[in-house]
């Protein structure tokens, strides 16, 4: 087998490899690029991750507030109730006396 015989073995045996290399290289080159779309979409998500977390606090905010103004009311309404309880006891006291 001369010289060029060989290299043509060589080269036929090569070929498909090279051509396997090319494709890989090519496979590899969409990887990269789809990790770089996750690491956008990664990114737009923490993102909008970090927008939900402060309006839920601004909810659990005026959830608070809601709830404190409850309890004001109803303890305004026991006042109330109170209040008027000790005016009647009041009026008939005064009723009383007047007998």
């Amino acid at each position: 087998m001369t010289n060029e015989e060989l290299l043509g073995k060589i080269a036929e045996f090569l070929n498909p490899i090279a051509k396997d290399i090319s494709q890989m290289k090519t496979d590899i080159t969409q990887i990269k690029t789809e990790l770089l779309h996750l690491k956008s979409a990664g990114d737009a998500l923490k993102a909008g991750q970090g927008d939900l977390r402060e309006e839920l606090a601004k909810k659990v905010e005026k959830a608070d507030i809601y709830r404190v103004e409850q309890k004001l009311d109803k303890n305004n309404k026991h006042l109330q109730d109170h209040e008027e309880r000790l005016e009647a006891l009041e009026e008939d006291q005064r009723s009383t006396h007047k007998n």
